[in-house]
């Protein structure tokens, strides 16, 4: 149950982004009486400079290839320091 619900919400449906479709952004309430020109405005302004979203899942593949990287190079790293402290502590 809500009660007592009064909150001014802009919608900005040109969001100039190819995952969104639209943003819906809460009008915090020492800005309320703002005229809406300059809420809607700063609005835009604001999912203009959101830019996308980059923490978007990967496919199955992509993380795969992105894990088989990682591990490999951590291995080399691995194979690379224990070499070094042979020949260094022999």
């Amino acid at each position: 149950m809500i009660k007592g619900v009064n909150r001014q919400i802009i919608e900005v449906t040109d969001t100039q982004n190819e995952y969104f479709e639209r943003a819906l952004l809460i009008v915090r309430p020492k800005f309320s009486d703002t005229s809406y020109g300059r809420l809607y405005d700063e609005a835009r302004r604001y999912v203009k400079n959101a830019g996308g979203y980059t923490s978007l899942k990967l496919n199955k593949k992509q993380r795969r290839k992105e894990m088989i990287i990682h591990g490999t190079t951590c291995g080399m790293f691995g194979v690379i320091i224990g070499a070094l402290m042979m020949l260094f502590f022999r």
